[in-house]
């Protein structure tokens, strides 16, 4: 009987983490044949797993070479999973203090539980239906497999920093991708801020306006007499906008900031080709504005709704 060596792991994590990493290591790679024990070494701080066959009986030295490998295997699954599952999120957290020091604590919080999110759910390939994070551990297990191979000692940490910078940048650029979201939706509530706190110093120039929407998604603009509104500021607008090749949507908001009416009533809301647009509204006006289905002045106005 004699004791065969199999191979050592080196992590950077705390005892008893690795005790149940090496526990797990060995346990999802059981034989009746032999036996697989394991020693903690500690260093510093970082741990040491040794494995081996105890009492290895077998002189077929094929057979203990097969169940080596077969065991290597099963490792880099267990391995891999600690990958994502821990150091992810931690090289994830290093690349964002590195590379956006303008966020704050509480903003690099928010962009990773959005990372998370986006990891689970994106996909590698739009032309391939396989989910980003079962791609990227089939990238890892590969590199994984083909250092075992050849190597009896990783060092965990280090095999991720050398061996593993194509992940890395995989993972940087989907962080770029929701850093950018961020900002803009970041943006997006700042401006919205200022537009409302706007409407809310200034005097409503009308107390009701109504808004009708045809189906080629054309704004019109009624009083609360059922008037068309001729005013001059929404033509002075129209033109402006139109010069400047803005659309219809910019007309309305503009029109709405500039009038600043106590109430808002859009009619027709089916027909709009931007549905948010009435997010955008609600976001500036809040409960000034109110939605439309069926009223006097929708019945009145067939004949706009049919153009």
């Amino acid at each position: 009987m004699k004791q065969v060596d199999i191979f050592l792991l080196t992590i950077k994590e705390n005892e008893e983490n690795v005790q149940i990493m090496a526990e797990k290591i060995i346990n999802s790679c059981m034989s009746q044949e032999f036996s697989v024990k394991s020693d903690i070494i500690k260093n510093g701080r970082y741990n040491t797993i040794y494995f081996y066959i105890d009492d290895c009986i077998n002189n077929d030295k094929d057979k203990v070479k097969d169940f080596i490998n077969f065991f290597k295997h099963y490792a880099a699954i267990v391995i891999a999973d600690y990958i994502i599952d821990v150091l992810e999120l931690e090289m994830a957290k290093k690349i964002l203090k590195n590379n956006y020091c303008f966020l704050k604590p509480v903003e690099r919080k928010i962009i990773i539980e959005e990372l998370n999110k986006s990891l689970e759910n994106e996909f590698y390939d739009g032309n391939v239906y396989v989910p980003y994070k079962v791609n990227r551990k089939a990238k890892i297990l590969y590199e994984l497999l083909e250092f075992l191979s050849i190597e009896e000692i990783i060092n965990v940490n280090g095999f991720v920093k050398f061996r593993l910078q194509n992940y890395i940048e995989d993972l940087s650029r989907v962080l770029e991708k929701v850093v950018e979201k961020y900002m803009k939706e970041k943006e997006y509530k700042e401006f919205i801020k200022l537009l409302r706190y706007f409407v809310n110093i200034q005097e409503p120039k009308m107390d009701v306006i109504n808004i009708v929407v045809d189906k080629a998604g054309r704004y019109h603009f009624y009083d609360k007499n059922l008037k068309a509104i001729r005013d001059s500021s929404i033509n002075d607008l129209t033109d402006d906008l139109k010069d400047n090749n803005l659309n219809g949507d910019d007309l309305l908001i503009s029109s709405l900031i500039n009038i600043a009416p106590r109430k808002i009533i859009i009619h027709y809301i089916s027909n709009i080709k931007n549905n948010e647009i009435i997010e955008t509204i609600k976001n500036i006006f809040d409960d000034r504005l109110h939605i439309c289905n069926n009223c006097r002045i929708c019945n009145l106005n067939k004949e706009i709704k049919e153009e």
